[in-house]
């Protein structure tokens, strides 16, 4: 009696090509379909985490840093607005740093 080899009727998964035709950046989990949706999700709760964890408290630590600098002397404060502008100035770099690099 012959037995019938049970590797034939296997799946062998997704088609990719011969390794030989493989680029370097190949990456089978690439292949896989992603809806933009999701991918635009991700982007969004990236960003929204990205602000709270990174961006606003890095800006509120600046900003206490330039007022204590302004306070000390190191710092001259503006003889109408005093230390608001620079601590504004201050407060909107670490923001406005995190939002480039996201895009």
């Amino acid at each position: 009696m012959a037995s019938v080899s049970t590797h034939e009727h296997q799946d062998k998964g997704p088609h990719w090509p011969p390794p030989s035709k493989q680029s370097l950046l190949f990456c089978p989990k690439s292949k896989l379909h992603i809806h933009k949706s999701e991918i635009s999700k991700i982007i969004r709760e990236c960003q929204e985490e990205s602000f709270w964890k990174r961006a606003l408290p890095f800006s509120l630590v600046s900003m206490l840093v330039t007022q204590g600098l302004v306070h000390h002397g190191y710092l001259a404060a503006n003889p109408r607005f005093g230390s608001l502008p620079k601590v504004a100035c201050t407060a909107c770099l670490p923001v406005r740093n995190a939002k480039q690099s996201m895009d």
